[in-house]
């Protein structure tokens, strides 16, 4: 059986999940203020466009992504959390199955929303916004090679060390031309991704991470 660049993506989020469950805590990220966020990271994308009944377009991508921390813990029980902005530079992208084309994408917003730590993970919700260039029109006809792509979902950071950790999301997937071509079959899916990431902490790290432990007991 042929392996597409998707089922490699699925498999190796499968893997992570397991690892998740039988991994020992090893304590969470400081997600204060002014803490930076870097991420290198891999996706893939199942979509159908309109008028059809069956996914027929696979895409795949990778790229990294650049944020902050904008606010300090908000919000009330379960919603309580820090709000964080996040820009995507995505240089692979690379549609097969209905065609094959060739292209980057830009994501400009990237907001997100970080629940409180739950042990060695914390979720997410996840609101995000970009355009992406294409080598030929998507999908073939008279179309566009310039589309942007909404996306919202959610997913979870899997701590491996203090600054450190895996983050696994699930996206509803929007690709459109906005109508700047003679045709609009917008495509929808769903977008799968995995991705590393590295926290960097305001100021002495050492301090921020024990001041931070010293709330996260004062909350439980």
């Amino acid at each position: 059986m042929t392996r597409t660049p998707l089922h490699v993506v699925t498999s190796a989020m499968i893997l992570t999940a397991l690892l998740t469950c039988i991994s020992a805590g090893q304590g969470s990220p400081t997600l204060l203020k002014g803490t930076a966020d870097n991420e290198i990271w891999a996706g893939g994308v199942v979509a159908q466009h309109d008028g059809t009944t069956s996914f027929n377009t696979e895409i795949f991508m990778a790229g990294a992504r650049f944020g902050r921390i904008l606010t300090a813990p908000h919000g009330p029980g379960w919603l309580r959390g820090t709000l964080q902005w996040n820009f995507d530079v995505i240089p692979l992208f690379i549609v097969t199955n209905l065609q094959t084309a060739y292209g980057a994408e830009f994501d400009p917003i990237v907001g997100r929303w970080n629940f409180k730590d739950r042990g060695q993970t914390s979720p997410y919700l996840e609101l995000a916004g970009g355009v992406v260039l294409t080598t030929s029109n998507i999908p073939p006809g008279q179309t566009s090679h310039f589309n942007i792509v909404p996306k919202i979902g959610f997913g979870w950071q899997v701590f491996t060390r203090p600054q450190r950790s895996i983050d696994v999301a699930l996206h509803a997937w929007h690709l459109s031309n906005a109508w700047t071509a003679q045709r609009n079959p917008s495509a929808n899916g769903i977008q799968l991704t995995i991705g590393y990431h590295w926290f960097r902490l305001k100021n002495r790290p050492s301090a921020n991470l024990a001041h931070h432990t010293d709330h996260a007991k004062i909350d439980q």
